[in-house]
């Protein structure tokens, strides 16, 4: 019959690659979690309050910006917001977990799909070993330990069993990754919003020695060089790398054609907004 595939001479029928309108079961698990999980995980994923404690002193130490950081987080957004929209319209698309290196793969072929891959891949195994690196240091702090957290290899002790936690977590299912992460973010925007509360009403109520009222022209990129706003920038787009995870879920995502891509804007605007404010 005309409808069905025929295997080429010599090649066994089970080895043959899948008609296009086969459908290849990923062991994801459909409907799994809703729109707010989307956007909890996108902005968890980048960490804000880590992404503020590793990366604003090295901005605000870029020279020309000091206290105009606010206005190179402001730039840095843009970019990160119209990706944002891009992958909004190929989710729409095509709801492929495997995101840019899918969308890749089909648009400009396998090669350069699996570099795009790959380079994700390195990059998050690269940023992984960082953030649980400072995840070990604050943890030792929190709990009183400062020589530990100065100990190299209590510091890598800390690190593997947080990476172990996180990848057994991942390995429960997306349910429960994605209640411990609004657990986490609630916590973490939590705690932003009271740093951000006790300093402002400080400066404006007591105005303590050294503290200095904001201003609008902090937020006013003009106010800088071109070449002192462009080192800020790219220092400033790492503090919003991660908020595509809400996206990299799509298959198992309620509304998977809309939601995660809703999700990844709204993620972007509530980090700038986290951001401006701290």
């Amino acid at each position: 019959m005309a409808s069905e595939s025929v295997a080429a001479p010599g090649v066994p029928a089970a080895s043959r690659a899948p008609a296009p309108s086969e459908v290849r079961d990923k062991g994801l698990k459909k409907n799994a979690i809703g729109y707010l999980s989307n956007v909890v995980i996108g902005v968890a994923s980048t960490a804000p309050a880590y992404s503020l404690a590793v990366t604003l002193g090295f901005i605000v130490a870029v020279k020309g910006v000091g206290v105009h950081a606010p206005a190179v987080l402001l730039v840095s957004f843009v970019p990160m917001l119209l990706i944002a929209v891009g992958y909004k319209y190929l989710n729409r698309a095509d709801p492929d977990a495997g995101t840019t290196f899918a969308w890749t793969s089909r648009a400009l072929g396998p090669g350069m799909g699996w570099w795009n891959g790959w380079t994700i891949v390195l990059a998050d195994v690269i940023v992984m070993a960082s953030l649980a690196d400072i995840a070990a240091i604050y943890t030792f702090k929190l709990f009183g330990f400062t020589e530990l957290g100065e100990s190299t290899a209590a510091i890598i002790v800390a690190s593997v069993i947080w990476i172990a936690v996180m990848t057994w977590i991942c390995y429960r299912g997306i349910e429960l990754s994605a209640r411990v992460q609004q657990i986490l973010l609630s916590a973490e925007v939590l705690i932003l919003a009271t740093f951000a509360v006790v300093a402002l009403a400080k400066v404006y109520g007591g105005h303590p020695a050294g503290s200095i009222q904001p201003r609008a022209s902090w937020f006013d990129p003009t106010q800088l060089s071109f070449g002192h706003l462009v080192d800020g920038v790219l220092l400033g787009v790492f503090i919003y790398w991660g908020w595509d995870s809400g996206v990299a879920v799509n298959e198992e995502s309620e509304d998977s054609n809309e939601g995660p891509g809703r999700a990844a804007v709204v993620s972007t605007i509530m980090l700038v907004v986290i951001y401006l404010v701290v």
